[in-house]
């Protein structure tokens, strides 16, 4: 029995020394882990293999501004009607001249031009109160006033626009595509019909809602090529 007492003395023994063995050999690592770091509050030697870098979010200096735009403002109609050759020479080039053609066209109603072509232009709108280029002329008359086709051609198109209203384009013998905007609803032609110089297409109305607080008038457009040119260019008989 006495034996038997000494034996488990001597494993308890054993089992308390390696026990503080491994307690001492992790305390030793530990240490020598904590003593290789560098406090926060102690500057790190510089060193070429070891940087620092800052990154800090942009102030709002730095960060371009992308307003939205609320309007456009006129250009200047000397910057758009003449402009430097590229090889420097003291000599202008006129950029966006009408195109002038030699096809007979009568006007489609007689009456004063309140709003003319503006060749490419922006001109700021009555009724939309958007700057827009003006494609066309707007020929003053009082509403129902006939409206003729400047030239014979045959009607290509006949269409009820939300914004234009009523429209005829006429393809004319010539050349040119005519547009007469702002129509009343009842017409004297129909699509594929050929018509004749100086025939009634229809009458003036107020179906042209994009142009609609302006005083009323026909508005026109022309198109020669598949580019809009001056209405006024192209006529050159007046009854």
């Amino acid at each position: 029995m006495k034996k038997k007492n000494n034996s488990e003395k001597k494993w308890v023994i054993l089992a308390a020394s390696g026990a503080a063995a491994v307690a001492i050999t992790m305390f030793a690592a530990y240490r020598s882990t904590v003593n290789k770091l560098i406090p926060t509050n102690t500057p790190a030697k510089s060193s070429a293999s070891q940087q620092t870098y800052t990154f800090s979010a942009p102030t709002s200096s730095d960060v371009p501004v992308q307003n939205p735009v609320t309007s456009v403002p006129k250009p200047d109609s000397s910057s758009s009607s003449t402009q430097k050759p590229a090889n420097g020479s003291s000599g202008t080039v006129e950029v966006n001249k009408p195109i002038v053609s030699d096809a007979g066209n009568i006007m489609p109603v007689k009456g004063e031009i309140s709003h003319p072509f503006s060749n490419g232009e922006l001109v700021k709108s009555e009724t939309l109160g958007v700057w827009k280029t003006h494609d066309g002329c707007d020929i003053l008359c009082e509403p129902g006033t006939e409206v003729r086709s400047m030239s014979e051609g045959v009607i290509k198109e006949i269409k009820d626009d939300a914004l234009w209203g009523i429209y005829v384009v006429v393809e004319q013998s010539n050349g040119l595509d005519v547009q007469y905007c702002g129509l009343a609803k009842e017409l004297n032609v129909k699509a594929g019909q050929a018509v004749k110089q100086g025939e009634i297409l229809g009458k003036t109305g107020d179906t042209n809602q994009c142009e609609i607080l302006q005083q009323p008038h026909l508005h026109v457009g022309v198109k020669q090529g598949g580019k809009w040119i001056d209405p006024l260019s192209v006529v050159n008989t007046q009854e």
